[in-house]
């Protein structure tokens, strides 16, 4: 069972080891290093977490461009929690938070070895924008 809620800063250490795990030590981006042995709360408008057992599993974050556009951040997920219907969890919190502020738009960028989360873009019908070298870009339009 998880349970998904704000981020809290006592989450800080719990929250860094999930994004150097998953991104560093999963996927390798090593010159990701600095950011993510960090959380400045100030980089994003709201950052989610999913807790299993006390222990942060999963993340996802926004941040807003401008007035119509938000982008979505830190969308991480230990390899055995997925599939387990968190990411959609986040999803949903965080889409609703987002509607809320009245955003028209949502973008996100993502890598190609996240193979995981372009399906998972794919399934929520955002459209893919461009895609150079091993960058992808996704945008979603909301009603």
């Amino acid at each position: 069972m998880y349970e998904i809620r704000e981020y809290d800063i006592r989450d800080k250490e719990n929250l860094i080891n999930l994004w150097v795990n998953v991104s560093i030590d999963e996927y390798g981006f090593t010159e990701w290093k600095n950011s993510m042995n960090q959380v400045n709360e100030n980089d994003f408008e709201k950052i989610l977490v999913a807790v299993c057992e006390d222990d942060i599993v999963g993340s996802m974050a926004y941040k807003k461009i401008n007035d119509n556009t938000a982008e979505l951040k830190r969308i991480y997920l230990y390899p055995n929690y997925r599939g387990k219907g968190i990411a959609t969890s986040l999803y949903k919190e965080i889409m609703n938070i987002i509607k809320e502020h009245h955003y028209k738009k949502i973008i996100v960028e993502t890598r190609e070895r996240f193979e995981s989360g372009i399906a998972f873009y794919y399934k929520n019908h955002f459209e893919l924008e461009s895609h150079e070298n091993e960058k992808y870009i996704f945008s979603l339009n909301i009603d």
